[in-house]
């Protein structure tokens, strides 16, 4: 027996107090993405020096994603309990996200009596408690994080998601830049560590006041016969040989993830090497792009729901790379901020342009799947790039990471010419009868 397609998400415009109450959970995600990008690799530098590692742990995607993000956006499509289908991960994962958290300064306290080399690479002999521990809470965050985004489409129509969608990243800007505008007393490992408690604090209580704010629009229940997990999965990733519009989305946003990933990890750590600036004017750095970004947001979100989200999005590649190949020459912190906030541009048309993108190139039934397959790019994606920018980095290569980022930028702008929003809607229509589903 086929299932009946979910009813369809409310027409009428999501109100104020809704799109907020989605949002609050941003705001602590902002905050641990702020933790993974600009201060975990901070703190990793005061337990080994080499550049590799540093990157890798500042990355907010693991290798394991590639497997476990499909499949939980897959489970997160089926799954009915009272609570909905999305809420039940966030509010099981945030909570062992925010705990995992915990642990990482705890563990820094480990073997006090170690003294690193003067010469070489030293890795203390608490960092591979560390390094567990950070690749645990990414796991749980993505667990959460991906149903979450899933919610969205699931409570907002389509005409209003590009605003819908860059609210919410406005807030998650506000917990990202708040983390790094935060002054703390005492040295700069200390202040580290209390950034690590402040962050599992925000990830559990926004995450929480979500759940128990946002409702679930109602779904069927489960067919009587349904199909195995393993089945729905492969069903799902049958779908892509009609979606040729969203296998192109995908590629654009791989490669954009790419381009993207290789500099977030590594800018606190590559201002410092360019400037010898101090820690904190290099968190500084870091929180120029996410004002610039703020700033630009909010009006890429209406541009987003007026013009399209595949055109604001080529906008934003197009900055992005022009921010990269600037990033080439700049030598002094005025010349960083000036790129900066070009970049703080195209992260905000990208931001507000790219899962709403998505949205319109695959069935709403299989929202959460390709939810999870986004994530699994950018879990193969984001390692490699943070392994090969450590690489560089170790041997003073400190501009080839600018000049990779932009040809994946360039690569992104040729996936996204070949995204035609007719063809898409077409085949999604094809790909609902397929399934025996009403378009």
């Amino acid at each position: 027996m086929i299932e009946p397609p979910p009813a369809p998400e409310n027409e009428a415009p999501l109100k104020t107090g809704k799109m907020l109450a989605y949002s609050i959970a941003n705001f602590g995600y902002g905050a641990f993405y702020s933790l993974n990008n600009a201060i975990i690799p901070l703190f990793i530098a005061h337990f080994t020096n080499d550049a590799r590692l540093k990157f890798l742990m500042g990355s907010t995607h693991s290798f394991e994603g590639a497997v476990i993000q499909p499949l939980v956006g897959s489970a997160s499509d089926r799954l009915r309990t009272r609570l909905g289908r999305r809420r039940p991960f966030i509010l099981i994962f945030a909570p062992f996200t925010a705990m995992l958290i915990l642990f990482v300064p705890a563990a820094g306290h480990l073997f006090p009596g170690f003294v690193a080399p003067v010469h070489g690479l030293f890795y203390h002999p608490a960092l591979r408690y560390i390094i567990a521990t950070i690749f645990l809470f990414t796991v749980c965050f993505n667990i959460a994080e991906d149903p979450y985004k899933a919610l969205m489409p699931d409570i907002t129509p389509e005409p209003q998601r590009g605003k819908v969608s860059a609210v919410s990243q406005f807030v998650l800007i506000l917990g990202q830049a708040g983390l790094l505008l935060l002054a703390l007393p005492g040295r700069e490992l200390h202040q580290i560590e209390l950034k690590f408690i402040l962050t599992a604090c925000l990830v559990l209580v926004t995450s929480l006041l979500t759940v128990w704010l946002v409702k679930e629009p109602a779904h069927p229940p489960a067919s009587v016969n349904p199909p195995s997990h393993g089945a729905a999965l492969r069903q799902a990733l049958d779908g892509l040989r009609i979606l040729r519009q969203a296998r192109w989305t995908l590629t654009g946003l791989f490669f954009s993830g790419l381009g993207v990933g290789i500099i977030l990890p590594s800018l606190t750590t590559v201002v410092k090497a360019i400037t010898n600036c101090t820690d904190h004017q290099a968190e500084m750095m870091f929180l120029v792009l996410m004002i610039s970004t703020a700033v630009a947001v909010l009006p890429f979100g209406w541009l987003t729901d007026r013009i399209g989200s595949k055109r604001v999005l080529m906008i934003g590649m197009i900055f992005i790379l022009a921010a990269a190949v600037n990033g080439l020459w700049v030598t002094t912190l005025p010349q960083i901020t000036a790129i900066l906030c070009l970049a703080g541009i195209g992260n905000a048309a990208q931001t507000a342009s790219a899962y709403p993108l998505l949205t319109k190139v695959v069935p709403h039934e299989e929202i959460g799947f390709y939810t999870g397959l986004q994530s699994t790019a950018l879990s193969i994606a984001t390692p490699l790039t943070a392994i090969f920018a450590g690489a560089l980095v170790n041997r003073g290569g400190y501009r080839l990471i600018f000049a990779v980022s932009g040809a994946s930028l360039l690569i992104t702008l040729f996936a996204l010419t070949r995204v035609h929003m007719a063809a898409a809607a077409a085949e999604i229509a094809a790909r609902n009868r397929q399934q025996g589903r009403t378009s």
